[in-house]
Formats: C-alpha cells, structure tokens, sequence
C-alpha cells in the first residue's frame, strides 16, 4: 500500500466514527492554520482597513478560534472538520512553512483533524498531524564540496556547517519514506483574566514577513511548551501592548549525529508590540529567542529566564576556545498599513550577536544581521466585492560584508547547541534556511468564493557554505546554489468545502553546489548539475 493510501486510509479511520449528533452545535469548525486561505483573506483586510495593523505580527493557531457559543459555566464542544494537503515533488525536496511535514521527493501528505472544548475559563485545541512522505532518492553534493564530519554525524546531516558551529539540517531524512504522527496545532489554556496561560505544541509566526519570518515562523514542528500571553491587547495612554513568552524544549532529528548526550535543548522566547496612541495602522515589535544544551530535562526550569540574560561565556576544561553558554536571535520589526491607499509596508531587521557597545553599534551595525523587506498594495474592483492584490518580499540571512571585520557564524547555526535553531531537522525561522537570501511577488484576484493569482521567486541557498569550501580557485561566481521558480495558485469555497491548489515549476541551478572548478572553462561547466523541479499542493477541507 502506497503511503498515499495509507493516508487516505488514516483519513477515513478519523473522520468515519465522528457524527456528531443534531444538539452538539456547531458540529464543525475549521483548523485554521498559518498561511492557508482564510489566514490569507484576513491578511487581505488589513489592507482594505478591515482589521488592525498588530493582527499579523504575533499569532498562532489558536488565536484565529472565535470562543464556542452556549453559557460559559457548561461545556461546549466541537469538532475539527479533516483537512488533508498532497504535496508532489518532481526531482528534489522542496518545503517551506509546511509546519511537521517534509515535503521530500516524490509524494508526502498531511492530515489534520481533531476536537476543541471549552469549560468556564478553560480551553482545550486537540489537533494532532498525521505526516508522511515517500522520500525518493536523489543526488547528494559530491565529495570536493563536503568538508569533513566530525565522528558519528549521519551520513544524511549537512556536510558544511560541521566545525564550532553547525546544524541539523539534514540534506535527507533517511533512506526511505516514513510516517510520524505529531501532535500539532494542540493547546490547552486557562484565561486568568489579563493573560492566558497553558501548554501548547501549536506554531507561531512572529513578525510582519508574508513568506519568512526570521525568529519564528510554521517552516518546523511546533515546539513543546509553556507559555503566557496577553488575553487581548493592552491599551494605555502611549498606545495599545501585546506580548507572548514561552519556555520549551527542543529535539534533534534522527539523522544529525550519534550522541544521545547532546540531544536535548532548551528554548526561551518572548516578542512583543506596540501600536503608538494616535497611529493605529502601524505597529512596532521586539522578539527574542535564546536556546541551550540541557544535560535533562529536569534542568529545563533553569532556563526560564534566559530570554532576559546575556548570553554567558565559558571555557571547556583542555579548550582553547571561550563559547556562548546560550545561543540566541532577536529582531525588531514593523508594518505599516496606509488604507485609504489599500497599502502595507513591512520590515524585520535581526541579528544572532547584540552589539557590545554604543561604538560597536554605530561601527558595524550590520554584524551578524538579517532582514526582511516587503510591501502590499490592493483595490477592490467590481463594486468593492473583489479586489486585487500585489505582494513583494525580500529575504537576506547571507553573511554581510562586516565578516572582513569581525568573526561571523551562519544564521540558525549553533555553538552552545550543536543542533542550531532547528526542531527536528527543520529550521524555526525562515524557511530558505542559514546563509540565504530570497526575492519573491505575488499577483492574486480575490472574489468571495474564489481567488487565482501568480508568482515567483528566486533563492539563493546557503551560500556561506560556499565560502567555507577549501579554495579550489578565487572564482566561484558559477558555484551558487540558486532556485528559480514561478506558478500558479488559486482556492475556491463551495458547499463541498475549501479547496486550495498551487502548482510551482522551478530549476534549481548547480543544486548543492555540485561544480566547484575554475568558472571561465566550458569544459569544465559541463559538470554542473542543474535540476528541474515541479511541485504540485493540494489541500482540502470538507465543511
């Protein structure tokens, strides 16, 4: 049985037994989930003046549940409508923002469904992930460009970042395709009046970016954890206050290396914003997220506080080398929303190493830092009922030219963690991954059952990693990894449900930097590995 099948198959054994009877009601809801069609349509709002300018700055899952209706004392229940997404790869992995799943080669699948509950200030979100993926092989870089593994590292983990700091990143998950099921956008809160607090697995997109968002985002499964959050926003006399803290744990992928003794990661995060008293269509914000090795679980609660502490220093006994106890990213970022106009600017500047001083500020302000830059404009058309959209949005996690200044470590790389700031393989930030940099615009028409629209886009994976090569030769402008695509995507709503589609068709140039010779030869090009690559997503959910 294929593993579509048994997808489908799971899908059936979900859904099948839950009919609930006529006075349970609202018998469904829907999952909303980051990124998807209604989180889209809500986004398009903002710009028609429609919602305010903090809503897509700090989110999650659970934060788009409206509370369920009947008196508060009793419990009221639904049920999570199935939802299922198919993702096709043609040639090569190719997943962003697809929260547990990997989307490897060949086909990989997504299912989703479950319960909500609320009892007086109590809420329960039970919606686990059922993933899957074929993971068909394909060409791993050669060896010129691996630089050596340090003992026990799998043979799938990332061949670059391997020295004092590295990842897990694994280039393949295994040799096989495989199944895993996640618990997903679950939560269980208590409202205790100004902030809610509880434990959650559910993701979260922190910051203002439409397709990367640089400290948190859906691109990995959602982290374990506790957390406190304000209720609603807080307003005061400078303007209105929202904030987020969590405290959680981390796991390595099974393919990063062989020491169960360095396994286990601590991760402490808190953003925050502010909508100015007067301006309410812009909001500024602040995030941070600091992660540590841990020797066990119990010394987690130790970490709590890490969010609000340096990063610590320490010498190993026999060690040269002074370390960061904890590693950590923080960003500040802003959107900007002009409604009469129908646009929305937005930017996230970031960095992994805070200044020292005043001076090392004001003499390399760009040390270790990353940025997102990205606009939004719309009209409505037809009498107001449709409207149309443009989206642009650059991405830039590359390292700057301060490196000639000062030493300079890949984003999402870790010293103190030897995993990085990655949740089982995956990386938490943006999706395009450590040392990248990405372009990207949309083109959509929005009706009230239906949207179509365009893009394209363009990255530039790892290219630190290129620099970090033994130096065959001085020339490597035909070395970069790049991928090159565009495609087209819609969604319609019917009385079945909510169907949504894309199709991308892509190339990915010299993919894992496969030619690393002497550019000015065409003989020596012929070894370049360029790969076409078409990816097909569906995702439906039946009302």
């Amino acid at each position: 049985m294929t593993l579509l099948r048994r997808a489908t198959a799971a899908l059936l054994l979900i859904g099948l037994p839950l009919h609930p009877t006529v006075a349970q009601a609202p018998a469904w809801t829907p999952l909303p989930l980051l990124n998807g069609d209604a989180d889209d349509r809500t986004r398009l709002g903002t710009l028609l003046g429609r919602a305010g300018s903090a809503r897509f700055l700090l989110r999650g899952t659970s934060d788009a549940l409206d509370s369920l209706p009947g008196p508060p004392s009793r419990l009221r229940w639904a049920l999570f409508a199935p939802d299922v997404g198919i993702t096709y790869n043609s040639a090569l992995p190719f997943s962003l923002n697809d929260g547990p799943l990997w989307a490897a080669r060949g086909w990989s699948e997504a299912i989703r469904t479950g319960v909500r509950a609320q009892w007086g200030r109590f809420s329960l979100v039970l919606a686990p992930e059922l993933v899957a993926t074929e993971n068909l092989p394909y060409e791993l870089p050669p060896l010129p460009v691996q630089l050596p593994r340090p003992p026990g590292r799998s043979v799938f983990s990332t061949p670059w970042h391997v020295g004092d700091y590295s990842i897990d990143l694994p280039l393949r998950f295994g040799e096989r395709g495989f199944s895993r099921l996640d618990l997903g956008q679950s939560t269980l809160a208590v409202d205790l009046g100004a902030v809610t607090a509880g434990l959650s697995t559910e993701n979260e997109w922190w910051g203002p970016g439409i397709r990367n968002a640089i400290v948190l985002s859906n691109n990995a499964a959602g982290i374990p954890r506790a957390f406190v959050r304000t209720t609603r926003p807080v307003r005061t006399r400078i303007g209105t206050f929202t904030a987020r803290w969590f405290l959680g744990g981390l796991f390595e992928s099974p393919y990063f290396d062989a020491t169960w003794q360095n396994d286990r990661r601590s991760i402490t995060g808190l953003g925050t914003t502010w909508t100015p008293a007067g301006v309410p269509n812009l909001t500024v914000g602040f995030t941070r997220a600091v992660y540590a090795s841990l020797l066990g679980w119990e010394d987690i609660f130790g970490h709590a506080l890490d969010v609000v502490r340096d990063r610590g220093l320490y010498r190993a006994p026999g060690d040269t080398i002074i370390r960061p106890s904890r590693d950590q990213v923080f960003s500040f970022f802003g959107r900007w929303i002009f409604p009469a106009d129908g646009l929305a600017v937005h930017a996230e500047w970031a960095r992994t190493d805070p200044p020292r001083s005043l001076r090392d500020l004001l003499t390399n302000p760009n040390h270790s830092q990353g940025y997102t830059l990205g606009l939004e404009w719309a009209r409505p058309v037809r009498a107001l009922r449709d409207a149309v959209r443009f989206q642009a949005e650059v991405t830039y996690l590359e390292k700057p030219p301060s490196y000639r200044n000062l030493p300079e470590v890949s984003w999402y790389t870790g010293a103190a963690a030897p995993q990085g700031y990655t949740q089982r393989g995956q990386v938490l930030g943006a999706a395009i991954g450590p040392g990248a940099s990405s372009q990207w615009m949309a083109v959509d028409y929005f009706a009230p059952t239906w949207r179509v629209g365009v893009f394209g886009g363009r990255v530039r994976w790892d290219d630190d990693a290129l620099y970090s090569f033994p130096s065959f030769h001085d020339n490597k402008w035909c070395a970069h990894d790049v991928s090159l695509f565009g495609g087209v995507q819609g969604a319609v709503r019917s009385r079945w449900g909510r169907l949504e589609a894309a199709v991308t068709a892509g190339q990915r140039l010299n993919v894992f930097f496969y030619h690393l010779t002497w550019c000015g030869s065409t003989a020596a090009r012929q070894d370049i590995l360029d790969v076409r690559n078409t990816t097909v997503q569906l995702r439906f959910s039946p009302r």
